[in-house]
């Protein structure tokens, strides 16, 4: 016989309440006990990130996480999206509304570097490189097991001795490292090294639309490193390069140490947990294509800065294209995220139609694709925006509209069944909690 199912695995002393609550247990009937089986497990949050999104079984893990019990905030993050959420989680956010700069967070972790850019609280450019603590990993003995591809690359145009099956020579390692430093100064605009380096480690893109950063910070754990050194006898503790690697970074950036600052956060920058789940209910000036396929669950939220709601359409549709990006797998193409906006206090009707000309500039790759078009509006005007949305559309797009829920940057919603005949929508707004 074998038996297929979800294991929960606990320690000991185990509540038994947490197993099934006592106020599911007014029947003995097997089938309906075991449809409320750990139904409170706390939230928590699961984000695949790194090396390990881009895996073949990424979206298989996803979709299985998701489906167990407990409201868990389960989503993959491309490198765009994990460099925005190491950089709230660091702070780097915050200090850049706190103190009227641009601020800049680059989360160095085992395979990739995500540096985000941020304005005002708000994250306005990223990029990724090859560049981490584990592109070198190292056996018991000191033997190269493993040099990534885009090292490889850098190395051999440099003429650094590193192969797989060799011992590793620190000098060799030392230079390699100096060099993926140089790329972070180049990139971040310190200082211009050589470019064709950066070309080869860079992973999508580098940094776009580059405005001067005033501060950077580092985060993951070569982060850590770069403000508390390894003190121990071994360079390679780990069996990879991280150490060595905060070390050279240390050296390229000492002529830029006062743009560099310690974050709140460095090793657990990335994601704490869901810890804050607020309940609401939007109805009476909602409105809702009835063949929307409900519930919908973990919806990642992108919002535009309040001033954005007066751009053109174009200029609109211009700033929001690389949130959309964020969400943009390059397997399966655009994923489903909902606009958060602000909107206006008892509108006109040329006001909602120009809301509604926004969001459709804006939204072009979500009208496009197979997902419904969602739209959450601070302010209690959802039924007359959603309605003008779908004339607009020829009713030919599933539209979401609702409103008089708050939402910011980074949260993620579930949308449940209509209640009350389709007058209401229960909404769960899901903020990711830094520490």
């Amino acid at each position: 016989m074998k038996a297929h199912g979800r294991v929960h695995k606990y320690g000991n002393n185990v509540d038994t309440d947490v197993i099934i609550p006592a106020r599911h247990l007014n029947t003995q009937d097997h089938k309906e006990l075991a449809s409320h089986c750990m139904v409170d497990i706390d939230t928590g949050a699961v984000i695949i990130t790194g090396e390990t999104a881009r895996k073949e079984n990424a979206r298989t893990v996803l979709n299985f996480m998701s489906g167990m019990a407990g409201d868990f905030v389960v989503a993959t993050a491309g490198n765009d999206l994990e460099g925005v959420i190491a950089g709230r989680g660091a702070g780097t956010s915050a200090m850049s509304l706190k103190q009227h700069v641009v601020t800049a967070n680059c989360d160095i972790g085992g395979g990739t570097s995500n540096i985000a850019v941020f304005k005002e609280n708000r994250p306005v450019d990223t990029g990724c490189f090859d560049i981490g603590g584990r592109l070198i990993k190292l056996d018991s003995t000191g033997k190269i097991l493993y040099i990534s591809d885009h090292l490889g690359k850098l190395c051999a145009k440099h003429n650094i001795n590193l192969k797989v099956g060799n011992k590793i020579e620190y000098k060799e390692i030392y230079k390699a490292c100096v060099l993926m430093a140089q790329v972070l100064a180049t990139t971040l605009g310190f200082k211009t090294f050589d470019m064709d380096d950066l070309a080869i480690m860079t992973t999508d893109h580098p940094l776009h639309d580059l405005e001067e950063i005033k501060f950077v910070t580092f985060s993951g754990g070569v982060g850590n490193l770069i403000y508390h050194p390894y003190e121990g006898k071994d360079d390679f503790p780990y069996n990879d390069i991280g150490v060595v690697l905060a070390r050279a970074i240390n050296e390229v950036f000492a002529p830029f140490m006062d743009k560099v600052v310690e974050p709140a956060e460095t090793i657990r920058a990335t994601v704490i947990g869901a810890g804050t789940q607020t309940m609401e209910l939007s109805g009476s000036t909602i409105a809702f294509s009835q063949n929307t396929k409900l519930p919908i669950k973990t919806i990642p939220v992108i919002k535009l800065a309040e001033e954005a709601e007066q751009f053109s359409p174009s200029e609109f549709a211009k700033h929001l294209e690389p949130m959309l990006e964020w969400y943009n797998d390059p397997d399966e193409g655009q994923e489903l995220v909902a606009l958060s906006l602000k909107g206006a206090n008892c509108p006109l009707f040329k006001e909602i139609e120009r809301y509604a000309d926004l969001i459709i500039a804006g939204m072009q790759p979500i009208i496009k694709s197979q997902h419904p078009l969602i739209v959450v509006i601070e302010e209690d005007m959802g039924k007359s925006l959603g309605q003008n949305l779908m004339v607009k559309l020829n009713r030919s797009k599933d539209i979401i509209c609702i409103d008089s829920v708050r939402t910011n940057q980074g949260d993620y919603i579930d949308i449940g069944e209509p209640l009350m005949h389709g007058r209401i929508l229960p909404v769960v707004v899901k903020t990711l909690v830094f520490n």
